[in-house]
């Protein structure tokens, strides 16, 4: 019988010791990552106190050159005890001086206050450093430059005001006398009228027509057409007025209305059945009769006729001659 050998036996781990391994694996890796942020965090806290120490050197530096520069100033006399409040006084009298400058230009007057609350600015860095235990000698001297920039500044301003202001003036010197050169011509063109109008006025009076040699009658006319003159009223047939337009030579030539008016002793208009109504003077006067001529600005002998409508009667009779709305002749007869 032939003889086996011996199988050694499969042996399968179980489903504990499975797990178990797995969880020792994670808790290993946790542990060094661990460790290795530990080491990082210590050395980044190694550094910080480094970073921290060389910080505090370098205050401590600068501190230090800003306590010599507070020796500096104040050991030279650049800057001395009082400094603080003679800034605080310039800054407020330069404010004040900002405060007085007036323009009527927007863009300066912007300017102007955008320089003002640079004043205003520097004032309460003042206040700050003047509350300071240990006086920073460095900014007041620093505040104290800049204020004397400011008012630099103040100076251009109140230069570029005064030129404009004497521009202004200039302009409204200029304006001034313009108006009254205008004025003068004003005047000038109505004096030049007054005396057109003078002038205008010289020529209507003279261009009126005037009358010479005026006379007035009654007139009886027989039965063959003669006439013949009478001073009897109830033999009058007739009224007749007689003369002469004289020379004109600024009268218009051409054709004249004459308008013949009497006025009776009893203070009436002759006017007959047939009235003439014309311009006397600028109010309506009733004429008895009109008659055209032809003048030509030389001398016209002119009569005019009136035929009487009913008997006259004993008295004064007034004759007046117009023409063109004027009175260029008068006379009168009597009748008894």
């Amino acid at each position: 019988m032939e003889n086996k050998p011996a199988q050694t036996p499969n042996i399968v781990p179980s489903p504990a010791k499975k797990k178990s391994s797995a969880k020792d694996a994670i808790y290993i890796v946790i542990i060094l990552l661990l460790l290795g942020a530990g080491g990082y965090l210590g050395y980044t806290m190694g550094q910080l106190k480094k970073d921290i120490a060389a910080c505090g050197k370098e205050k401590d530096g600068l501190q230090k050159d800003k306590d010599e520069l507070n020796d500096i100033l104040k050991n030279t006399g650049i800057i001395e005890d009082g400094a603080n409040q003679e800034l605080k006084e310039n800054l407020l009298a330069m404010l004040q001086e900002y405060d007085n400058l007036e323009s009527t230009n927007v863009d300066l007057n912007d300017s102007i206050a955008a320089q003002k609350n640079k004043i205003n600015d520097l004032l309460v860095q003042l206040e700050e450093a003047q509350n300071q235990k240990k006086k920073d000698w460095g900014k007041i001297y620093k505040l104290t430059k800049e204020a004397e920039t400011l008012r630099e500044i103040m100076k251009g301003y109140i230069h570029t005001i005064d030129s404009l202001n004497t521009l202004n003036i200039n302009l409204q010197n200029t304006i001034v006398q313009k108006d009254q050169h205008i004025e003068q011509i004003n005047q000038d063109l109505t004096n030049v009228k007054d005396q057109n109008d003078q002038l205008e006025e010289t020529v209507a009076k003279g261009s009126i027509l005037q009358t010479t040699a005026i006379s007035a009658l009654a007139i009886k006319v027989k039965g063959s057409g003669a006439q013949k003159e009478t001073n009897s009223a109830s033999k009058s047939d007739q009224f007749k007025a007689c003369f002469t337009v004289i020379e004109n030579k600024i009268a218009k030539a051409g054709t004249k209305t004459l308008y013949m008016r009497i006025v009776t002793p009893d203070a009436k208009e002759l006017s007959g059945s047939n009235p003439v109504h014309f311009n006397m003077g600028g109010k309506d006067g009733v004429a008895c009769i009109s008659r055209q001529i032809n003048y030509q600005n030389q001398n016209t002998d002119v009569c005019i006729y009136y035929e009487l409508e009913e008997e006259a009667i004993e008295g004064t009779y007034i004759v007046e001659i117009y023409c063109e709305g004027h009175q260029i002749g008068k006379t009168s007869f009597a009748l008894k």
